[in-house]
C-alpha cells in the first residue's frame, strides 16, 4: 500500500532562531503564516522581519518573557520565530521516481532515531551531500518536528522527506530496481571505504540505542563497518552518515575508470 501524505504534530509549528527562520523566509516564504519577534533590535534579526514583511508576513512583536514563554523554557529562540504551516511529508514513491530516474540515484533511510536533534543534524548532512531525499520508518523515528527541524538548521525545508510503515519491504523493491543498499553496523564485515559508492545507492541508518533492526539488515547488500579507537563505541548517526556520504560524493566527482 503506498504511503499516505501527512502532517506532523500540530503543536510543531514553531520555528525559531536566526538561521532557521531566515532560511524559510528564503525558501518557502508561503509557509509562514506569522513571524514572533522582539522590538528594536537590529542587525540579522532586523534582516530577517523586513525579508518576511516584503513576503506580506504578518510580524507580531513580543516581549522577551512572552517569546520565551511561546517558545519553551531553554529554546535558544535568538529573538525570533516563525509559525508556519505544517510541513507535509512527501510522498515516499515519488521520492524513489526521484532516485530512479538519476544516474546514480542517492536515497537514505533513517528508522528508529528518537533524538529529533540527531533526525536534524542527519537530515542536514542529507541535504549537503545531495540526496534525492530521506525515508523515516514510520515507527519509532523522530518525525519533522520544530526540534528536528531547528536542529537541521533550515535543511529540512530543502530536501524531501517520506514516512514508509514497511521501510523493509521499499529496500527490497529497490534492490529490485538496481539499487545497492549499504547498512551502517558496527558489525559490518566492510570497512567504509572499500566499496564501489558510484551507482544507484541507498544508505541505511538506525537509531540511537538498538542500531539497525535485523529486518533491515537482511535487506541490506552489504553491512559497513567505520573503524573506531578503543573505548569509543559508536558514533553520532548524521556523523556516520557523513563519513559515507561523502565518500560516495569524492568517488562520483571522480573521472569515471579513475583510481584511488
Amino acid at each position: 500500500m503506498p504511503p499516505t501524505r501527512k502532517p506532523p504534530d500540530r503543536s510543531d509549528r514553531l520555528i525559531y532562531g536566526l538561521h532557521p527562520v531566515a532560511e524559510i523566509l528564503e525558501s518557502r516564504p508561503g509557509r509562514v503564516e506569522r513571524i514572533f519577534a522582539l522590538r528594536n533590535r537590529a542587525g540579522a534579526l532586523g534582516r530577517a522581519v523586513r525579508t518576511g514583511r516584503l513576503a506580506g508576513v504578518p510580524v507580531t512583536y513580543l516581549s522577551r518573557e512572552l517569546l520565551t514563554r511561546k517558545t519553551g523554557r531553554g529554546a535558544v529562540h535568538q529573538g525570533i520565530a516563525a509559525q508556519v504551516a505544517p510541513i507535509a511529508y512527501a510522498d515516499v514513491n515519488e521520492i524513489c521516481r526521484e532516485a530512479i530516474g538519476r544516474k546514480s540515484g542517492l536515497l537514505v533511510v533513517l528508522d528508529g532515531i528518537v533524538d529529533p536533534r540527531n533526525l536534524g543534524a542527519a537530515l542536514r548532512t542529507c541535504a549537503a551531500a545531495g540526496a534525492a531525499g530521506v525515508i523515516l520508518g514510520a515507527k519509532g523515528t523522530a518525525g519533522l518536528t520544530a526540534a528536528a527541524t531547528k536542529a537541521s538548521a533550515g535543511a529540512a525545508e530543502r530536501i524531501a522527506v517520506g514516512r514508509e510503515a514497511r521501510p523493509s519491504k521499499r529496500l527490497a523493491e529497490l534492490r529490485e530496481r538496481g539499487f545497492q543498499v549499504v547498512g551502517l553496523d558496527i558489525r559490518g564485515e566492510t570497512s567504509w571505504d572499500a566499496l564501489d559508492l558510484r551507482g544507484p545507492l541507498v544508505l541505511v541508518a538506525g537509531g540511537e540505542q538498538r542500531g539497525l533492526r535485523p529486518a533491515l539488515i537482511r535487506e541490506c547488500s552489504t553491512k559497513v563497518a567505520i573503524p573506531l579507537v578503543p573505548g569509543i563505541d559508536s558514533l553520532n548517526v548524521a556523523v556516520a552518515l557523513g563519513v559515507l556520504l561523502f565518500e560516495a560524493v569524492r568517488q562520483r566527482r571522480r573521472p569515471s575508470g579513475s583510481g584511488g
